[in-house]
């Protein structure tokens, strides 16, 4: 999955970029000042890649993730998919946000279903037929016809996923998606997201502050610093799958536990916080 990158986490000369973010910035105003939470951001995220965005608290990540969503303008640079400006929303990017998105008065099934009905073109059997499979790949065909309320955060969450995924967006965005989830779920949702990411051969663009789920997850982990940049990528080289029996080999652990410790200094370096020893 990281053939194509360079060693500095970059993409290689031999694989093309996907998105492409250039110089890209973003200020908002407070109490009549201008604040600048995106600072010129530069960025190349190659097509089937996931990559994990990191950063200490107010460093932009949920900012330039809507950017790329279409649902905030830059104010200054450009964001473009396979070539083309965004200038707002597409149906090739779906969006998964740390709140949940089901209509409370619509069973798991009909909350699947609701994206293709905007989307058009296909009748009621064809719509049911495309949501079932989409609930069953993230495991909640058991559930199909509950409530929101009948369910837990975990199924709520899998119920989300199937409602972006059944739109078949070739990007997808994750906001600290996992992050009110107890872990025992969060790990069971690790291992669903990575099958699916590998079976939709989606690019996947994934926020979060847990600094072991970027590293299980990613292929590269971008680090974002308080002024709003992006400071440092790093290449995740470690083998896949990340769960299971491959995490009691030592090789493995030490591995893991040096890149996670790299990127955590990294990460409070932004903070202007002191690097651990290890």
């Amino acid at each position: 999955m990281t053939e194509g990158r360079n060693n500095n986490g970059g993409i290689g000369a031999d694989a093309e970029a996907l998105i492409s973010i250039k110089g890209v910035s973003k200020n908002f105003k407070k109490n009549g000042r201008d604040i600048t939470v995106v600072n010129d951001c530069n960025l190349d995220i190659g097509e089937n890649e996931f990559l994990v965005i990191v950063g200490p608290t107010g460093s932009g990540k949920s900012t330039l993730l809507k950017m790329i969503a279409g649902f905030e303008a830059p104010t200054t640079g450009e964001i473009r998919v396979g070539g083309k400006m965004i200038k707002g929303p597409g149906a090739d990017r779906g969006m998964i946000f740390q709140e949940y998105a089901l209509l409370p008065w619509r069973t798991v099934l009909k909350n699947v279903e609701l994206g293709l009905e905007f989307k058009g073109g296909k009748n009621e059997a064809e719509n049911r037929e495309l949501a079932m499979k989409y609930i069953d790949m993230v495991g909640l065909s058991y559930a199909v016809n509950k409530y929101p309320a009948e369910l837990s955060g975990g199924m709520k969450r899998r119920a989300s996923l199937a409602m972006i995924l059944v739109t078949k967006p070739k990007i997808l965005l994750m906001d600290g998606p996992f992050n009110a989830l107890d872990s025992k779920t969060k790990m069971t949702l690790h291992t669903e997201i990575s099958r699916i990411w590998e079976h939709e051969h989606n690019t996947i663009i994934f926020v979060t502050s847990e600094l072991d789920e970027a590293v299980k997850l990613s292929d590269r982990i971008a680090v974002m610093n308080k002024a709003g940049r992006v400071s440092k990528i790093f290449k995740n080289s470690l083998p896949r799958p990340r769960m299971g029996k491959a995490v009691l080999e030592t090789d493995f652990h030490n591995r893991f536990i040096k890149l996670r410790e790299e990127v955590l200094n990294e990460v409070k370096a932004g903070a202007g916080l002191a690097a651990c020893e290890y």
